[in-house]
């Protein structure tokens, strides 16, 4: 009697175990799917505005009085506004200040864009003459990268490391090719 109980507890205890295991895998697939949505999200409002902003310019492009570019240009910008913290990220060249435009809650809702204020709490920043757009509290795309552009949406960690890799084994050819050489004159 006692070895069938024993092997009942070991049924069960491998039962559980499988079950953690399934539970587990569930959850973290679920949260990828979460994760690839949320990005997807963010890349269409993006998106969205820098499809806006093309519109604005081409308005622009049209009438300039009576379609002005939306948004504050980074060199005036309000004393209200504050993005000292996403500046110092060096995102943008300080040459470049005058070509960034910050769209506010006030541009948004000129732009027809209404439901993207309460959506993102920072501000997105425009370049009107490569339609470029920057969400300046930056998202996480789905490769684990923190993101403030649109075109860094797909970037990959391994990416750096490629670099560096091909760097290295660069350098390692070149002392390869030294070291023969100095074998070949010794020799002779």
């Amino acid at each position: 009697m006692k070895y069938e109980t024993g092997k009942g507890s070991i049924k069960l205890i491998i039962a559980i175990a499988v079950i953690i295991a399934v539970v587990i895998f569930g959850v973290n697939y679920a949260m990828k799917l979460i994760k690839k949505e949320n990005v997807k999200n963010v890349q269409a409002d993006i998106l969205l505005v820098q499809a806006k902003v093309k519109i604005v310019k081409g308005n622009y492009s049209v009438n300039k009085e009576e379609n002005p570019l939306r948004g504050y240009q980074l060199t005036q910008l309000p004393e209200d506004v504050n993005i000292s913290a996403f500046l110092e990220k060096n995102i943008i060249s300080q040459e470049e200040y005058e070509k960034y435009y910050l769209i506010d809650s006030t541009a948004l809702e000129q732009m027809e864009l209404q439901e993207l204020i309460n959506k993102y709490p920072g501000y997105f920043i425009v370049n009107y003459d490569n339609y470029e757009v920057i969400y300046t509290e930056g998202y996480e795309n789905e490769n684990g990268i923190w993101c403030y552009k649109i075109t860094d949406l797909y970037k990959k960690p391994e990416q750096k490391n490629e670099e560096n890799t091909q760097n290295s084994n660069e350098n390692n050819e070149e002392q390869t090719e030294q070291n023969n050489e100095e074998q070949s004159s010794e020799t002779n």
